[in-house]
């Protein structure tokens, strides 16, 4: 990585990163940030130290990332204290590539480190195996305190590692596990200019109440609690309130990542190119193609507030017909950075004490949650791709009359969706047709129309998170032991780069489709001790058998608009629809007698 010119223009500053140009913003906003304004001697140290009996690639590797590192204390030492303290362009250049050198440094340690462990004859199979542990667990802890101190898209990149459970070795899942839920929060003075800039007005003048300490920081967001002015509602429009609805959510986004998301980007491109060409076989670099594509999405806050009304809308008549307990917050005004919307109690899907506090069923929110991204993936297309515990939360029903169940479920953060062709839809219902009924011909059928592989027994796997034998065996609804999950974990590390050609061929929305059932099978076995999960898979079942069925009429409905009544057409037409009547019905049989028979088992226990 070289940096051949700094320009300022018309405050902005020009970095040519690799030959290509970033334009950086300087921000008046952040006069300092608590993740950048710290030294990280023990990185570099460590990466100068390292003897010179390297292959020249490691040698002009770890020589780029000591020179950035270089760079940036050549840079602040030639520019005096004084500039840095006072010149907010100059100080944006220094972080920038401070930035850049804790990155480049760590990328270089960790494929290094690699590239010695991979290197060294072993006696043993187990030496090797304990080897490649203790080099996952270093390399995981390296990256994760890099990434903790840079925070911003390097968070969404660990959060992204943490649930590949079926993909990276158990050591970089766990490590990274912590950035679900501990991120750095913006300090006050920060935010108050943020208001300013981005809604024209001071905290004071929006809000009566504002509580500075957020209830909940998330890598590229924060919320505070706060009370709306009552003119403020009257010019929103909201009429007369009383003071609980004048209690809002505000969600504000760092405002540090305006300024380095373009160039923390490219950085983590250029790391992931530097471990291609150390690791030929290596193919993730889809995880920055994919950062690439989400992130400005996910930075704006009017896209975020479209893609939640949109989904209120999908599900409004549903809701009013108590065939889903879900609430989607309403959204009062939003801005590109700030978004003001309906505050709402709750918790978080995963607590299970807080759902035994308000006596509601884990099982039945289990299978609420299963029914409601089905709905989304299966019949809507219109896909939520970030249902980590975070996001979805659980509260008492508000309004009981209303609901079939005692409770609510609360689908958060609204920034990233996907949108799935009518094709891909229906080719994704019938894939999951056939692992359920563990038809190999529709499988390897149905795994080339959504994912373009032959691969097909290894895409099933990655699916489904089982093994080949249970999807074949139609055996997808029994339990998932720690030995299973051991063996997927240790053949896709053994099976890696046909995995990583796989993901590195697949169309975006799948890829997302992909990272979005791993979350939702995450959260289901959080909630695994207290329901049969089963019912999973005979709750998607129904809603793929609806989709299968209504792309079936549709099709036939339109040969018939076309070619005329003819009896063959509607012989097909009555088949289709049988097949599905008789599927539902069968499905809708056995979750009802599995019902029965954990009530009698309690009852008789």
């Amino acid at each position: 990585m070289s940096i051949n010119s700094l320009l300022f223009k018309n405050k902005q500053i020009e970095v040519n990163l690799k030959g290509r140009s970033i334009l950086i913003r300087s921000c008046p906003i952040v006069q300092r940030s608590p993740f950048l304004l710290r030294r990280h001697v023990s990185n570099t140290t460590t990466v100068a130290s390292v003897n010179n009996n390297k292959p020249r690639l490691f040698r002009k590797v770890l020589q780029g990332a000591g020179l950035f590192t270089l760079v940036t204390a050549s840079t602040v030492g030639i520019g005096g204290t004084a500039l840095y303290q006072t010149n907010d362009q100059f100080r944006h250049v220094v972080t920038a590539l401070e930035r850049c050198s804790i990155a480049g440094a760590v990328g270089a340690q960790v494929a290094y480190d690699y590239h010695r462990t991979l290197s060294k004859n072993y006696e043993s199979e187990v030496e090797l195996e304990s080897a490649k542990k203790q080099c996952h667990q270093r390399s995981a802890e390296r990256v994760l305190a890099a990434i903790q101190r840079l925070g911003g898209i390097y968070v969404k990149l660990g959060q992204h590692i943490s649930v590949m459970q079926y993909l990276l070795p158990n050591e970089w899942c766990q490590t990274m596990a912590v950035l679900q839920d501990r991120c750095d929060a913006t300090p006050p003075e920060d935010i108050k200019a943020l208001f300013i800039s981005d809604y024209g007005l001071p905290v004071e003048d929006i809000f009566e109440e504002f509580d500075w300490s957020p209830i909940g920081v998330a890598s590229l967001a924060q919320v505070h609690r706060a009370k709306l002015k009552k003119e403020v509602m009257e010019e929103q429009g909201l009429g007369e309130n009383d003071d609980d609805d004048r209690w809002v959510a505000v969600k504000l986004q760092h405002p540090y990542l305006d300024d380095y998301c373009q160039i923390d980007m490219e950085t983590v491109s250029f790391i992931l190119e530097i471990v291609k060409k150390v690791f030929p076989d290596f193919g993730f670099g889809w995880l920055a193609d994919e950062m690439r594509e989400s992130l400005p999405k996910e930075l704006d806050f009017v896209h975020e507030a479209k893609n939640s009304q949109r989904v209120q809308d999908n599900f409004f008549q549903d809701c009013l017909q108590k065939r889903f307990a879900l609430v989607v917050p309403k959204v009062i005004w939003a801005k590109r950075r700030i978004m003001c919307m309906e505050f709402i109690v709750g918790s978080r899907i995963d607590d299970l004490e807080y759902m035994k506090q308000h006596q509601i069923d884990p099982k039945e929110v289990s299978e609420e949650l299963t029914r409601v991204f089905s709905e989304m993936i299966f019949i809507h297309g219109f896909v939520h791709c970030d249902p980590h515990p975070g996001n979805v939360f659980v509260r008492p029903s508000k309004y009981p009359k209303r609901s079939k169940y005692n409770f609510d479920l609360v689908l958060l953060d609204h920034g990233l969706y996907r949108e799935l062709s009518h094709e891909l839809r229906t080719d994704y219902a019938h894939l999951w047709t056939s692992l359920i009924k563990g038809d190999e011909v529709g499988i390897r059928k149905y795994s080339y129309n959504v994912a373009g592989t032959e691969g097909y027994q290894l895409f099933a796997c990655m699916l489904t998170g089982r093994e080949w034998d249970k999807i074949n065996q139609s055996d997808l609804s029994s339990v998932r032991t720690e030995q299973e999950v051991g063996r997927l974990s240790e053949g896709a590390i053994e099976r890696l780069v046909e995995v990583a050609d796989i993901l590195g061929k697949l169309p975006r929305p799948v890829l997302l489709l992909l990272k979005t059932n791993d979350l939702l099978r995450h959260v289901d076995e959080r909630l695994n001790d207290t329901h049969d999960e089963r019912n999973t898979y005979v709750i998607m079942g129904t809603y793929c058998a609806k989709a299968v069925w209504l792309d079936t009429k549709k099709i036939i409905i339109d040969k018939i608009r076309m070619m005329g009544f003819r009896f063959n057409l509607l012989s097909e037409l009555f088949k289709a629809w049988w097949q599905y009547e008789s599927l539902a019905y069968a499905l809708w049989f056995y979750q009802l007698t599995t019902k029965w028979i954990q009530r009698m088992s309690l009852f008789l226990s």
